[in-house]
């Protein structure tokens, strides 16, 4: 007879999201391997439940609406049964103190599932601002004319300036291939291997400002990164070069960004803003039209959601066969994650 599982694994996001991302197909093969609990709802569980199943459980799942778990900052393996911590989204920091990472509590999360939308996203949003789609459908709806064919430029042989090579930066890289632009990279924390792999070139971020066709903002919220681009950097740039933000509101000089707009000589496509998110319907960005603003939907997708539920589940299922985990949060990289 097969003994039963004794692992627990407590799922620790609403049954909504649940079903969102997908997880509840992955659910049996779970319990083949192991003891299943997820929270019943309604909403998001509470606090206390979850500080509750910390006391029980071996493998936690958390998602968007999880709460935080500062009661990890003592975790060890002496005091807890706790060994991994398996995040369906992407950005632990909120969630979990870097503490119990240094004290060995395995965490991984999903974050490559949204690096792949927003690549995927950031690229066709280049194309789409390059070739004047969104003026277009503007002017055509009001029954204007089209700009001139001179604004409208084609991909190869441009120059793009990725600000941040990180998992969406090195996709967005890889994915631009095919179109073979010169790739220009600021990221101090970027190897010679990967800038090889790619056939870039290491610049400051002045000069990326300078040199680039299109400037592409891909990296994570850090105390050194806010406010990283400003108004030198914005006025550094050709006129004529298109500004896109799918990372953070917050990296960026809104009031500076702003003033370089107005002028019309560069173009800008934001998918994230500051210092509020949706911007108020009277901001004056919304009144141009060399920028377009959208709401935060560079990760969005069917395929992204249904990612984060089995890259989460594959490592759980990796863990419990004592294989090495895809997708774990290495504690040298705590400081230049987002």
């Amino acid at each position: 007879m097969k003994p039963e599982p004794s692992a627990l694994i407590y799922v620790a996001i609403s049954p909504s999201l649940l079903e969102e991302i997908q997880f509840n197909e992955v659910l049996p093969e779970l319990r083949a391997q192991a003891r299943v609990e997820c929270w019943p709802g309604p909403g998001n569980p509470p606090q206390a439940t979850v500080s509750a199943a910390l006391q029980q459980a071996e493998i936690l799942v958390t998602g968007w609406g999880s709460p935080p778990l500062p009661e990890l900052v003592n975790w060890s393996p002496q005091r807890s049964p706790l060994r991994l911590v398996a995040h369906t989204a992407g950005s632990v920091k909120h969630f979990f103190p870097r503490e119990a990472l240094d004290n060995g509590l395995l965490v991984t999360h999903s974050n490559e599932s949204l690096a792949e939308a927003v690549a995927e996203f950031s690229v066709g949003a280049i194309l789409a601002m390059r070739r004047q789609m969104f003026l277009c459908m503007r002017r055509y709806a009001a029954r204007q004319a089209v700009p001139s064919y001179t604004t409208f430029r084609e991909l190869p042989g441009s120059t793009v300036g990725i600000i941040g090579a990180s998992a969406i930066g090195r996709r967005v890289m890889e994915l631009l291939r095919p179109w073979r632009v010169k790739l220009l990279v600021f990221d101090p924390y970027c190897s010679d291997e990967t800038l090889r792999t790619y056939a870039a070139e290491r610049v400051s971020l002045l000069e990326l400002c300078r040199r680039s066709d299109i400037v592409s903002l891909h990296a994570p919220v850090t105390p050194e990164t806010l406010g990283m681009l400003g108004g030198e950097h914005f006025m550094a740039m050709k006129d004529g070069a298109l500004f896109v933000n799918t990372a953070r509101g917050k990296l960026v000089d809104a009031a500076a960004l702003l003033r370089e707009l107005q002028t019309g000589r560069i173009s800008a496509l934001l998918d994230v803003t500051d210092p509020t998110e949706p911007l108020p319907p009277d901001s004056p960005f919304f009144a141009l039209e060399n920028c377009v603003v959208l709401p935060h939907i560079a990760g969005h997708s069917l395929e992204a959601r249904a990612r984060q539920g089995r890259y989460a589940a594959e490592d759980i299922l990796n863990y419990l066969a004592g294989r090495p985990l895809r997708f774990r949060v290495a504690p040298e990289r705590w400081d230049t994650m987002a």
